[in-house]
Protein backbone atom coordinates (compact mmCIF):
# COMPACT_ATOMS: atom_id res chain seq x y z
CA UNK A 1 0.00 0.00 0.00
CA UNK A 2 3.09 2.76 0.94
CA UNK A 3 4.53 1.63 -2.59
CA UNK A 4 1.43 2.50 -4.53
CA UNK A 5 0.74 5.83 -2.42
CA UNK A 6 4.68 7.06 -3.12
CA UNK A 7 4.13 5.58 -7.28
CA UNK A 8 0.57 7.78 -7.04
CA UNK A 9 2.34 10.97 -5.38
CA UNK A 10 6.21 10.25 -6.76
CA UNK A 11 6.43 13.78 -8.28
CA UNK A 12 4.99 15.44 -5.10
CA UNK A 13 7.78 14.08 -2.87
CA UNK A 14 11.09 16.99 -2.46
CA UNK A 15 13.40 14.92 -4.61
CA UNK A 16 11.58 13.63 -7.17
CA UNK A 17 9.78 17.10 -7.47
CA UNK A 18 12.81 18.93 -8.95
CA UNK A 19 13.67 16.85 -11.72
CA UNK A 20 12.40 17.74 -15.19
CA UNK A 21 11.02 15.54 -17.37
CA UNK A 22 11.42 15.54 -21.28
CA UNK A 23 8.99 13.71 -24.22
CA UNK A 24 9.43 14.41 -27.74
CA UNK A 25 6.33 14.46 -29.54
CA UNK A 26 6.74 11.61 -32.63
CA UNK A 27 3.82 10.69 -34.24
CA UNK A 28 2.96 7.93 -36.48
CA UNK A 29 4.36 8.90 -39.78
CA UNK A 30 7.33 10.85 -38.67
CA UNK A 31 10.86 9.59 -39.70
CA UNK A 32 12.89 9.39 -36.85
CA UNK A 33 16.06 10.63 -39.04
CA UNK A 34 15.10 14.09 -38.99
CA UNK A 35 16.31 14.92 -35.56
CA UNK A 36 19.23 13.99 -37.05
CA UNK A 37 19.33 16.92 -39.78
CA UNK A 38 23.19 17.65 -41.57
CA UNK A 39 22.06 21.12 -40.70
CA UNK A 40 21.57 21.19 -37.05
CA UNK A 41 23.43 18.06 -36.16
CA UNK A 42 26.33 19.48 -34.48
CA UNK A 43 24.40 22.16 -32.96
CA UNK A 44 21.38 20.23 -31.66
CA UNK A 45 21.87 18.18 -28.58
CA UNK A 46 19.61 16.18 -26.39
CA UNK A 47 19.37 18.40 -23.83
CA UNK A 48 18.84 21.55 -25.85
CA UNK A 49 16.04 19.27 -27.43
CA UNK A 50 14.51 18.45 -23.92
CA UNK A 51 14.42 21.89 -23.23
CA UNK A 52 12.66 23.23 -25.98
CA UNK A 53 10.21 20.43 -26.28
CA UNK A 54 9.05 20.46 -22.14
CA UNK A 55 5.50 18.79 -21.92
CA UNK A 56 4.08 18.98 -18.39
CA UNK A 57 2.99 14.52 -18.17
CA UNK A 58 1.16 15.21 -15.45
CA UNK A 59 -1.72 18.27 -17.59
CA UNK A 60 -1.27 14.94 -19.92
CA UNK A 61 -2.08 11.80 -17.89
CA UNK A 62 -5.28 13.28 -16.92
CA UNK A 63 -7.88 9.89 -16.99
CA UNK A 64 -11.52 11.20 -18.11
CA UNK A 65 -13.63 8.54 -15.29
CA UNK A 66 -17.58 8.58 -15.31
CA UNK A 67 -17.71 8.67 -11.63
CA UNK A 68 -16.03 9.62 -8.34
CA UNK A 69 -14.55 6.21 -7.01
CA UNK A 70 -13.28 8.05 -4.24
CA UNK A 71 -16.35 8.13 -2.70
CA UNK A 72 -17.59 4.62 -3.22
CA UNK A 73 -13.77 3.45 -1.98
CA UNK A 74 -14.52 5.28 1.52
CA UNK A 75 -17.96 3.27 1.69
CA UNK A 76 -16.51 0.22 0.48
CA UNK A 77 -13.74 0.69 3.86
CA UNK A 78 -17.05 2.23 5.88
CA UNK A 79 -18.66 -1.13 5.23
CA UNK A 80 -15.64 -3.25 6.12
CA UNK A 81 -14.95 -1.43 8.92
CA UNK A 82 -18.88 -1.65 9.88
CA UNK A 83 -18.79 -5.81 9.38
CA UNK A 84 -16.08 -6.25 12.31
CA UNK A 85 -18.89 -5.50 14.34
CA UNK A 86 -22.17 -6.72 12.73
CA UNK A 87 -20.59 -10.20 12.47
CA UNK A 88 -20.28 -10.45 16.38
CA UNK A 89 -23.08 -8.94 17.36
CA UNK A 90 -24.77 -11.01 14.96
CA UNK A 91 -24.21 -14.71 16.68
CA UNK A 92 -23.82 -13.26 20.25
CA UNK A 93 -27.62 -11.76 19.61
CA UNK A 94 -30.42 -13.27 18.10
CA UNK A 95 -32.20 -9.77 16.69
CA UNK A 96 -33.73 -9.84 13.26
CA UNK A 97 -32.35 -6.11 12.66
CA UNK A 98 -29.07 -7.46 12.89
CA UNK A 99 -29.95 -10.81 11.10
CA UNK A 100 -30.81 -8.18 7.95
CA UNK A 101 -27.44 -6.03 8.59
CA UNK A 102 -25.55 -8.73 8.36
CA UNK A 103 -27.03 -10.14 4.73
CA UNK A 104 -27.05 -6.84 3.51
CA UNK A 105 -23.34 -5.87 4.61
CA UNK A 106 -21.64 -9.49 3.51
CA UNK A 107 -23.25 -9.07 0.03
CA UNK A 108 -22.71 -5.62 -0.57
CA UNK A 109 -19.83 -6.59 0.94
CA UNK A 110 -18.56 -9.53 -1.81
CA UNK A 111 -20.48 -7.75 -4.52
CA UNK A 112 -17.72 -4.60 -4.50
CA UNK A 113 -14.72 -7.44 -4.36
CA UNK A 114 -16.12 -9.60 -7.44
CA UNK A 115 -17.03 -6.59 -9.09
CA UNK A 116 -13.41 -5.14 -8.70
CA UNK A 117 -12.20 -8.89 -9.46
CA UNK A 118 -14.52 -8.88 -13.02
CA UNK A 119 -13.74 -5.35 -14.21
CA UNK A 120 -9.90 -6.28 -13.67
CA UNK A 121 -10.07 -9.52 -15.43
CA UNK A 122 -13.04 -9.50 -18.02
CA UNK A 123 -11.50 -6.67 -19.52
CA UNK A 124 -13.09 -5.87 -23.21
CA UNK A 125 -10.04 -5.52 -25.21
CA UNK A 126 -9.03 -8.89 -24.16
CA UNK A 127 -12.21 -10.78 -24.36
CA UNK A 128 -14.54 -8.02 -26.52
CA UNK A 129 -17.18 -5.73 -25.72
CA UNK A 130 -19.94 -8.18 -24.85
CA UNK A 131 -18.91 -10.72 -22.29
CA UNK A 132 -17.67 -8.11 -19.67
CA UNK A 133 -21.40 -6.97 -19.65
CA UNK A 134 -22.71 -10.52 -19.59
CA UNK A 135 -20.37 -10.73 -16.60
CA UNK A 136 -21.71 -7.74 -14.79
CA UNK A 137 -25.05 -8.57 -15.78
CA UNK A 138 -24.59 -12.05 -14.52
CA UNK A 139 -22.57 -10.66 -10.92
CA UNK A 140 -25.77 -8.59 -10.45
CA UNK A 141 -28.23 -11.34 -10.84
CA UNK A 142 -26.16 -13.63 -8.53
CA UNK A 143 -25.93 -10.56 -5.75
CA UNK A 144 -29.68 -9.50 -5.83
CA UNK A 145 -30.81 -13.37 -5.87
CA UNK A 146 -28.45 -13.79 -2.68
CA UNK A 147 -29.57 -10.71 -0.79
CA UNK A 148 -33.43 -11.88 -2.07
CA UNK A 149 -32.36 -15.57 -0.28
CA UNK A 150 -31.00 -14.53 2.72
CA UNK A 151 -33.64 -12.17 3.52
CA UNK A 152 -36.15 -14.52 3.13
CA UNK A 153 -34.35 -16.79 5.46
CA UNK A 154 -34.67 -14.14 8.12
CA UNK A 155 -38.25 -13.11 7.86
CA UNK A 156 -39.41 -16.76 7.03
CA UNK A 157 -36.88 -19.00 9.14
CA UNK A 158 -35.17 -18.44 12.36
CA UNK A 159 -32.40 -16.06 11.21
CA UNK A 160 -28.65 -16.07 10.15
CA UNK A 161 -27.90 -15.75 13.85
CA UNK A 162 -29.60 -18.50 15.51
CA UNK A 163 -28.73 -20.70 12.51
CA UNK A 164 -25.05 -20.54 12.83
CA UNK A 165 -25.80 -21.37 16.69
CA UNK A 166 -27.44 -24.11 15.99
CA UNK A 167 -25.02 -25.48 13.69
CA UNK A 168 -22.27 -24.34 16.08
CA UNK A 169 -24.03 -26.75 19.23
CA UNK A 170 -23.90 -30.07 16.62
CA UNK A 171 -22.02 -32.66 18.21
CA UNK A 172 -21.09 -35.61 16.78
Amino acid sequence: MALSLMLRNGTKLRGIAGLQKCTFNVQKTQNFTQFLNQDNYKTLSLVNKCKTQFINVAQQSKRNMSADHGKLWTLEKIVSLALLGIVPATFLFCNPLLDDLFALATVIHFHWGLEACVIDYIRPIIVGPVLPKIALLLLYVISATTLGGLLYFNHTQIGIGRAFRQFWCISE
